[in-house]
């Protein structure tokens, strides 16, 4: 035990008290508490997968818009959509699904 206690010592006595500080204070903001560098990590990449999502939802949705107005200016492709993704078919007219 007296062996550790003069390591400390010697070892304080030979470091700067202001460096000592300044390091104890680094770890801790650093490493401990709520905003350490690890979460920061982690929220950057985040941020980056969420706005890659938001640019994937934008451009699904100007696809849609386009699709929406040229089902309501015309009635051929309103017809077609509706055979395609519904299956609709006219009276007395058969339907083969092939896949």
């Amino acid at each position: 035990m007296k062996a550790i206690l003069q390591f400390f010592r010697k070892f304080f006595s030979k470091v700067n008290k202001y460096v000592l500080t300044g390091a104890i204070f680094l770890v801790i903001t650093f490493f401990v508490g709520d905003s350490t560098i690890f979460r920061r990590y982690s929220y950057g990449k985040q941020i980056t997968e969420l706005k890659s999502e938001i640019a994937k939802c934008e451009k699904e949705k100007e696809e849609n818009e386009k699709k929406l107005k040229a089902l309501k200016s015309d009635s051929d492709s309103l017809e077609r959509f509706a055979r395609e993704k519904y299956l609709m078919t006219k009276p007395n007219e058969e339907l083969f699904i092939i896949k």
